[in-house]
């Protein structure tokens, strides 16, 4: 079974006893909200939104099940035998899912209207395909595990949708990289480590069909492990979320120099863009820590932040990695959340989170 290894607290209990602080964002009011509604899984990989049905979809990699909740966090659907299913990629016109599966070996192609399977693509036995992100017509996927990893493309937009495999030469990476593109970046992959201390990020140039290597840089600002990256809706800006530093960091693309930092807190494991710029800063905070900072782009303060609350009794809510995604118009926001005394996961909606509290 594939999970994120938990991070030590060490240093911030250190941190703590010594009345430090390293690099928290500014003091601002968290907004309450409701706790979000339970979902019927202890673990989940990824999620999209679907704006042409209004659904936001959760896959699980433990059960092989894909959740279609509505936009008020209701479970409308579950989509089935998807075997070691995470990420999730939605076509342009968002009628397409697109869902590697880790443990079948294969890219499951889903009509999002009907929640059925319309193909499955062979990815080789033992690939275990796991990350995924669209550049036009071409899937690409992280896949393997330890050092054997490489990335891989499915050919969506052909009339015979072919499978290519070791597309980077294995040894680069430490496990199926995260991926990441964006339409105003056409033939731009940007790939990160999510196991090593110091992280490793790199760009490459796609638009030939075959990465080539543009920039790779090791250390990016103090990064490592992972577990979340965006791309500003302009295709200029990546964002990261990693364990450590405990701030959000943004790089130039492609020459991933160092750009804005957006202060958060300990520890940044997910960050979203909207399409209208604004920057959902995610930690796995512990209390009274916020749990996500909001931003408007190149902000250092936060026009507002999230507190997300357990469902019942005492205890803290904590966001999950990789657990934020905007709607398309950039006005809702979505999290999944854990909660102590809780086995399962929650939804948790954030209605007009593009408007800050006081106007």
């Amino acid at each position: 079974m594939r999970r994120r290894l938990p991070r030590a607290r060490l240093l911030l209990t250190l941190t703590a006893l010594l009345g430090l602080s390293l690099g928290a964002a500014p003091a601002t009011q968290a907004a309450p909200v409701e706790e979000g509604a339970a979902l019927p899984i202890a673990y989940h990989c990824d999620l999209a939104v679907d704006p042409l049905h209004k659904h936001v979809l959760i896959s699980d990699y433990n059960t092989g099940t894909v959740l279609v909740a509505d936009y008020q966090g209701r479970v409308v659907r579950t989509i089935r035998n998807l075997p070691g299913v995470c990420d999730l990629e939605l076509s342009a016109d968002y009628r397409t899912l697109y869902a590697p599966l880790a443990l079948g070996d294969a890219i499951s192609v889903i009509d999002t209207g009907t929640g059925r399977q319309r193909a499955r693509y062979s990815t080789g036995a033992g690939t275990a395909p796991f990350r995924a992100a669209l550049s036009g017509q071409t899937l690409f996927f992280g896949y393997g595990d330890q050092w054997e990893a490489s990335i891989g493309s499915l050919t969506v937009g052909a009339s015979v949708p072919t499978v290519r495999l070791g597309l980077i030469p294995e040894g680069g990476f430490s496990g199926a990289p995260l991926l990441a593109t964006s339409p105003a970046a056409p033939g731009t992959l940007v790939a990160g480590d999510e196991n090593t201390s110091p992280g490793r990020l790199s760009v490459y140039d796609v638009s030939g069909g075959t990465p080539v290597l543009r920039t790779t840089v090791r250390d990016p600002g103090g990064s490592s492990d992972f577990s979340d990256l965006a791309i500003t809706p302009d295709g200029t800006t990546l964002l990261t979320a990693s364990g450590a530093p405990y701030h959000h960091p943004s790089f130039h693309l492609p020459d991933l120099t160092e750009g804005h930092t957006y202060p958060s807190t300990s520890y940044p494991d997910a960050v979203a863009v909207s399409s209208r710029g604004d920057v959902a800063a995610g930690v796995d905070s512990t209390e009274p820590d916020p749990d996500v900072y909001l931003y408007r782009a190149g902000a250092d303060v936060p026009y507002r932040t999230v507190s997300l609350a357990p469902a019942t009794g005492p205890g803290a809510g904590s966001l999950r990695p990789h657990g934020l995604v905007w709607t398309p118009d950039g006005t809702r926001l979505f999290a999944i959340s854990g909660h102590s005394g809780e086995e399962n996961l929650r939804l948790v909606v954030i209605p007009s989170a593009n408007r800050s509290l006081t106007g």
